[in-house]
């Protein structure tokens, strides 16, 4: 996916949201204008990113919309952007001013043919891959098991953080084990990569009961960044079945979604497995995984061959909404999928409580052979 298909997902992703939003409550005037407003925004840091021909020296929307008419772009696409341009600054200057939820949707969808014709103008930065650098807000609780000698961090987004009920609790998104003596490296990448708070993580939350407990994170940043920083560490002992990261579904569907984008292709099954297990801290031997490694090469076929985008983290009920049957598979409320460009979306349900209710089949317990023993 390049450029120009993600900012155009992006413009379709602010209409399918002001449709929600409209439709299942009341709204005001003002709600209807702040999508207009993202899409002029969006717009204007789109075109400040490009190298126009003749480049303003002043780069307001309304001069970098008046230069397109060197870069490509005709006069009724032009004409669009400046009525989105001046619908967002009259939401924005006018407090009388209204516009119906049909009107806010044509003028957003109206800008949309003006990429088309920016990127057959040959702007580079339209054509160029697409980077998706997701930034999200990550609660990391710890763990000391003091008897094994590890440290487990429970990974969840902010906005699932399990409350004073601990069985009823949301689900975490990553699970890792990793040694004592690590948790400085780890800490040092975190820091590196995204916004870190150590000390004071989670203010305000209901911290977890239990003598193991050791402290909480707060830690905002990519996903991919976040496993990175653990999955170097991860300590694979051979713990009783479904207590290991491996048996763990949500952390299974995280490293086959990014080892999906960072395999070398072709790659059958066995080499995505081995690629969870190198890169994204996921044992070759768990109950689950090569389940997962068939399943999601299966999306592909017999084998990966397409060049895959992203990962890109969605709710659960988007990636079903937007992904046919046959280009995804679910579990333990997850779901992995591929979109129509390629990119590879897993899909969380936040909303669900209680202990892990998957349950695997006998031959997902019988534990594989590693394949890179295989004869």
């Amino acid at each position: 996916m390049n450029v120009c298909k993600k900012i155009e997902g992006r413009l379709n992703r602010l209409i399918d949201e002001l449709n929600r939003a409209t439709e299942s409550a009341e709204f005001e005037d003002e709600d209807v204008f702040r999508f207009v407003r993202d899409a002029a925004t969006l717009w204007e840091r789109t075109l400040k990113r490009c190298t126009l021909s003749n480049h303003p020296s002043d780069p307001s929307l309304y001069h970098l919309i008046n230069a397109l008419e060197f870069n490509g772009v005709d006069t009724e696409r032009r004409d669009a952007l400046h009525e989105l341009r001046k619908a967002a600054n009259k939401g924005k200057h006018e407090s009388d001013s209204t516009m119906t939820t049909a009107g806010a949707r044509n003028l957003i969808q109206s800008t949309i043919p003006a990429l088309v014709q920016l990127e057959s103008a040959g702007i580079s930065e339209l054509a160029a891959a697409a980077d998706f650098n997701q930034r999200r807000r990550y609660i990391i609780d710890l763990f000391d098991h003091y008897t094994t000698g590890d440290t487990e961090f429970a990974v969840y987004l902010l906005g699932g953080v399990p409350g004073v009920d601990s069985i009823l609790a949301p689900k975490q998104i990553e699970v890792f084990d990793v040694k004592y003596n690590t948790e400085d490296a780890i800490k040092t990448r975190l820091a590196e990569t995204g916004h870190a708070d150590f000390v004071n993580g989670g203010a305000g939350l209901t911290r977890p009961y239990g003598d193991d407990f050791a402290g909480r994170w707060e830690w905002e940043g990519t996903h991919r960044d976040l496993v990175a920083a653990f999955a170097p560490h991860q300590w694979n002992a051979d713990l009783i079945t479904g207590l290991s990261r491996a048996d763990h579904f949500p952390s299974v569907i995280s490293a086959a979604a990014l080892a999906m984008v960072d395999v070398a292709r072709p790659a059958q099954w066995k080499d995505l497995l081995w690629k969870m297990s190198a890169d994204f801290g996921i044992w070759r031997r768990g109950t689950v995984v090569e389940k997962v490694a068939r399943a999601a090469v299966a999306l592909s076929g017999e084998q990966i061959e397409h060049i895959y985008y992203g990962p890109r983290w969605l709710t659960r009920s988007d990636v079903l909404s937007s992904v046919p049957p046959d280009r995804r598979f679910e579990g333990d409320g997850f779901v992995l999928g591929i979109d129509e460009h390629q990119v590879v979306l897993v899909g969380l349900d936040l909303g669900l409580r209680g202990l892990s209710i998957f349950f695997p089949s006998d031959d997902d317990l019988r534990r594989p052979n590693d394949p890179l023993e295989a004869v």
